[in-house]
């Protein structure tokens, strides 16, 4: 067992440096989400760092209706985070006197977000609610369960190898 023993540890080393690593930014986005209120979609995309829980690159454009062609984008700064998740809301006025707002609720735990906005000028506006859906867990799930399975057949071959060397 002490021969395995520096084995696993090596293996657990590089499965928590690889976690962390790819756990650290993500950039989300979404696309053509309705906008409730008016006719038209809106996208948009952010980066989000969860090292420094900043937000950065933050942008909406809205395709189609009233405010096809409008685009509003943000730099970003630091979120608010509480209970393990980070929210960050920003608003911009486009020419022409039209607000745009947004705010982006970020899950630590699960990577999933939620992004909330409008888009008003006057008595016109539209607003849009988007959920991201998670594709098969986080990140670090992922990698936590292929190093496991990795450690199991390091584990199993060793002890096919020793029961055949004492055949």
């Amino acid at each position: 067992m002490r021969q395995y023993s520096k084995s696993i540890v090596i293996c657990a080393l590089v499965l928590l440096a690889g976690s962390l690593s790819a756990y650290a930014n993500s950039t989300d986005s979404f696309s053509n989400v309705s906008l409730n209120g008016t006719s038209g979609t809106v996208s948009g995309s952010f980066t989000f760092n969860s090292s420094t829980q900043t937000f950065s690159n933050l942008t909406l454009s809205f395709k189609d209706g009233i405010f096809g062609g409008d685009y509003a984008s943000d730099g970003g700064g630091k979120a608010k985070c509480r209970h393990g998740v980070c929210e960050f809301s920003w608003k911009e006025k486009l020419a022409g006197g039209v607000w745009v707002s947004d705010t982006i609720l970020f899950n630590l735990k699960t990577g999933r977000y939620e992004d909330l906005g409008g888009i008003y000028k006057g008595r016109d506006g539209g607003d849009f609610k988007y959920l991201s859906v998670a594709e098969g867990g986080t990140t670090l799930s992922y990698l936590m369960l292929s190093g496991f399975m990795m450690l199991a057949g390091i584990l199993i071959s060793g002890k096919r190898r020793r029961a055949t060397r004492t055949a």
